[in-house]
């Protein structure tokens, strides 16, 4: 029997006997639940792109639970969510998840920033991705759950609270066939990432060709670090109105590329998940 079956069949069980309070209590016991967006749900495409997320998440003894907009999102106890034709997910998915992460990919479409194409790349646009990522974050968001937005995912999640993007920038992109390039950022000394990493400056490594500078930062965000040298571009953001939410530039999930500060911000993210599960 696979793990999800015998998850399964406990509940199950609990829950025909449960008259107080059993299934809180399966809740607050369980493993953590943490929803990892990808462009995709095939076995190929998430071997190939997704696949650091969901070992990052595992490493934690947390279930990723996979949301894509062309496949169902599966829960360890057997429950389902359907994308819709335009590829959302119901917002529902969240109240069952302790966290979410918005993973890396392909370009936003700018009309959700009103906006026309101006470095875009048109060929990696998913408009159902969009779809299901912006609508995810907004109602996340809503529900004050813990956001863990990386690349991309920074991206969209400042497109959903209200923001844009720059559409291109240069030197931040390493190459597709090359050794990965690396840069310092320097983290913003009253932020909530300073008090996470304990450092005033790391390394971090660097995919993207699309960013973040002030005038594009939505309004519920603050600046948590900068590129060096280029201290116009935002590495990270923070929000001022929740527990815990913050977008990152760079890809901390490579974590075998990376130093300890890292890893200190993927702990403090799975601290706020096992809280907001403790607290339902």
């Amino acid at each position: 029997m696979s793990g999800n079956s015998v998850f399964a069949s406990s509940l199950s069980a609990a829950l025909a006997t449960d008259n107080s309070g059993v299934e809180s209590t399966l809740r607050r016991t369980r493993p953590l639940w943490i929803g990892v967006t990808s462009r995709h749900g095939a076995a190929e495409w998430l071997q190939q792109n997704t696949r650091n997320y969901i070992t990052m998440v595992v490493s934690y003894r947390a279930v990723p639970v996979l949301l894509t907009p062309d496949s169902e999102a599966l829960f360890p106890d057997g429950e389902y969510f359907t994308p819709s034709a335009e590829g959302r997910l119901p917002e529902r998915v969240l109240d069952r998840l302790d966290g979410l992460i918005l993973s890396g990919g392909g370009d936003v479409a700018p009309h959700y920033f009103n906006q026309p194409l101006a470095g875009a790349e048109e060929s990696t646009i998913d408009l159902r991705r969009d779809e299901l990522e912006i609508g995810l974050a907004q109602a996340a968001l809503t529900r004050n759950l813990p956001i863990f937005g990386i690349c991309r995912g920074c991206q969209v999640l400042n497109v959903a609270a209200g923001g844009a993007m720059v559409q291109h920038l240069e030197g931040h992109r390493s190459p597709a066939d090359g050794a990965t390039r690396f840069h310092p950022v320097a983290v913003a000394e009253q932020s909530r990432l300073r008090s996470i990493v304990a450092a005033d400056r790391f390394d971090v490594n660097t995919f993207h060709h699309q960013g973040l500078d002030r005038a594009s930062l939505a309004p519920i965000f603050r600046c948590a670090a900068v590129a060096e040298p280029d201290d116009w571009l935002i590495e990270a953001y923070e929000s001022i109105q929740h527990d815990w939410v913050i977008g990152v530039q760079w890809h901390p999930e490579r974590i075998f590329e990376l130093g300890d500060a890292h890893r200190r911000l993927w702990e403090s993210f799975i601290d706020a998940c096992r809280a907001t599960r403790q607290a339902r």
